[in-house]
């Protein structure tokens, strides 16, 4: 009878057991992991300003720590009664929400970059010089000494720029800030020369503008004017009613204000004007019938 107890309990004990088991699992790596995350965190802000020593800036202070967070998380998410518990299951998200943000700084920073190739030993290579030259006293003319290192240094930076986007290393990246800040604004090394021949060309231009906006408002004012002035021409003459209407009303106020003479004047006036055109019609005669007598011809 025990025997048959023990065989119906045994599978509820072994389903107990077992989501114990994992869930202790799961509990360990997720300790694991936060002790790494907070490593990673601490390296991150004691390298907030890298110095001179390779191990003691960002990227390669904290390549380890970064290593190991990883490998830490993935260790996690390999388990998957841990991906249930804490992926996932409610609005923060704290375990990847968490890891995706100190994945994103080391991200942010091109550490990667630091570990391809050899671009990273070569330029603290080109530093070292650069600072050795620097920091050697008793030179007479510090910038001229050491324009050869500073040059070599500051090209190779350019054009690993080129070669990768603008994506550098920060480890690089400071480097080459920091002796940039000392050649320039501590040392003022850096002297720019003014190119003459730009100077020159802006000096054409601003001679000639001016000119050239005078004689071009002028050109686009007289072709205007011509165009109005043809469009005149063209026009046709009209009758213009106003005008009309202004020369009538004169004409009627001439005629109005004209004064009345008596009907005793009118007439003599009229006679004269008939005395005249008859005295007019009788000289006409006489000389036709002048005319019409034909003169002796002569031996």
């Amino acid at each position: 009878m025990k025997y048959h107890r023990l065989i119906f309990f045994l599978p509820l004990w072994m389903t107990f057991f077992c989501d114990t088991s994992a869930s202790n699992t799961c509990k360990k790596l997720l300790a694991e992991l936060a002790d790494a995350q907070m490593w990673f965190v601490s390296c991150n802000t004691n390298h907030a300003v890298p110095v001179e020593p390779v191990c003691e800036r960002l990227c390669f202070g904290c390549k380890d720590k970064y290593t190991e967070m990883d490998n830490k998380y993935n260790n996690l998410l390999k388990v998957e009664n841990c991906t249930q518990m804490y992926v996932d299951i409610d609005r923060l998200n704290i375990v990847l929400t968490t890891q995706n943000t100190l994945k994103g700084l080391w991200e942010r920073a091109f550490c990667e970059d630091c570990f391809r190739g050899n671009n990273s030993e070569t330029l603290s290579l080109m530093y070292a010089n650069v600072n050795s030259c620097l920091d050697t006293p008793h030179r007479k003319d510090i910038c001229a000494e050491c324009s050869e290192d500073y040059t070599t240094m500051n090209n190779f930076y350019k054009n690993l720029d080129v070669q990768n986007n603008g994506k550098i290393c920060f480890d690089m990246q400071d480097m080459m800030n920091r002796t940039r800040v000392r050649w320039s604004r501590d040392l003022k090394c850096c002297k720019r020369e003014v190119k003459m021949t730009l100077f020159i060309i802006c000096t054409i231009v601003l001679a000639v503008v001016p000119f050239l906006l005078f004689y071009g408002t002028a050109f686009v004012l007289t072709k205007r004017r011509e165009r109005n002035h043809d469009m005149l021409n063209d026009r046709e003459p009209g009758v213009d009613e106003t005008t009309t209407e202004s020369t009538a009303q004169l004409i009627t106020a001439a005629v109005l204000s004209t004064p009345i003479e008596p009907q005793t004047v009118y007439n003599d006036k009229t006679e004269k004007i008939a005395k005249l055109i008859a005295v007019k019609t009788d000289t006409t005669d006489s000389i036709d019938d002048e005319e019409r007598i034909v003169k002796p011809k002569t031996n």
